[in-house]
């Protein structure tokens, strides 16, 4: 008799809320939205680093990334938060980007908001996952599975970004 080991989560989706505060809370995501830039890697050639203007590319990574995980997508909803919310208002630390800044940011950091973004959603998941006291981490089935999910997640929230901006300029 031949015993094969499944896949559980088959066909089910990781199920990443909209804000990941409510896996999380507020401040824990916020420290990891900091702490995923120290993950990220950077090419001092690149566009994303010569055309940030007066504004650190990683406070706008952190923001982006920070305000995408809360579920705030478009770059003028974005402004408004600034205005609204002490978390990203502390992110920029007194220097407020318009919505342009932010577009342009996305468009030319892609990869590094990519590579942010994912580490957030993991550790976010992590966090949830480590709470339902389930083990299936360490299975390589599980991991691809995993990743690739978050993969599909993050490409999920950029599109909306995306859309949204789209949606806010008519």
């Amino acid at each position: 008799m031949k015993i094969t080991q499944t896949n559980p989560v088959e066909n089910e989706k990781v199920g990443l809320p909209r804000n990941l505060q409510e896996w999380v809370g507020e401040l824990a995501l916020l420290g990891l939205a900091f702490d995923s830039v120290q993950t990220v890697h950077w090419d001092l050639n690149e566009k994303a680093l010569q055309t940030s203007g007066p504004f650190r590319p990683q406070m706008l990574l952190t923001l982006l990334t920070y305000c995408y995980s809360c579920g705030i997508y478009g770059s003028q909803e974005i402004v408004q938060a600034i205005q609204h919310n002490r978390n990203v208002r502390y992110i920029c630390a007194h220097n407020y980007p318009d919505w342009q800044v932010l577009r342009k940011f996305r468009r030319h950091s892609r990869t590094q908001l990519e590579q942010s973004l994912k580490w957030v959603l993991q550790q976010a998941w992590a966090k949830q996952f480590d709470a339902a006291e389930a083990d299936y981490m360490g299975y390589d089935w599980f991991e691809q599975y995993l990743s690739g999910e978050l993969d599909s997640a993050v490409q999920q929230r950029l599109e909306l970004a995306i859309l949204m901006d789209g949606v806010e300029s008519d």
